[in-house]
């Protein structure tokens, strides 16, 4: 006999997947218009800023995952970050790269990872200090 779920894990479940579309919708949407007005530098990506963007928000949004419904993560963290940053844009965008010079390789990914790691861990900082929980009154 197959297993069924009570009808609020089924609504609850619909509504994650709700948010993830609607959050990537919104991303990649987003990503792509900003990719078409952002011109890549000779040694960067063009998606350079787009996913040290997306990193800052998920850096943001880690900070408050304790005081969000799970739906709002869902929305941003894997939905909207997840859709305006996107690692098979960043790895196209580093094959082109290598037409110009197979070294501007290494330093473009070096320099995306360096960024995006920071803009995280100031996202994060910045979230815990201005979205803390008890504040002063």
């Amino acid at each position: 006999m197959a297993k069924t779920e009570p009808p609020a894990a089924t609504n609850g479940r619909t509504l994650m997947f709700l948010a993830v579309f609607a959050g990537g919708a919104l991303g990649s949407l987003l990503r792509e218009a900003f990719s078409l007005e952002i011109p890549g530098a000779s040694f960067l990506t063009a998606t350079f800023g787009i996913n040290v963007a997306a990193c800052f928000i998920l850096g943001w949004l880690y900070s408050i995952r304790h005081r969000v419904h799970a739906h709002v993560l869902h929305l941003g963290a894997v939905g909207f970050c997840g859709g305006l940053s996107t690692f098979s844009s960043f790895v196209a965008e580093l094959e082109r790269l290598a037409t110009t010079n197979i070294w501007t390789i290494p330093a473009a990914a070096g320099l995306e990872i360096f960024f995006g790691l920071a803009a995280a861990i100031l996202g994060e900082a910045l979230g815990r200090r201005f979205c803390s929980e008890s504040r002063p009154g």
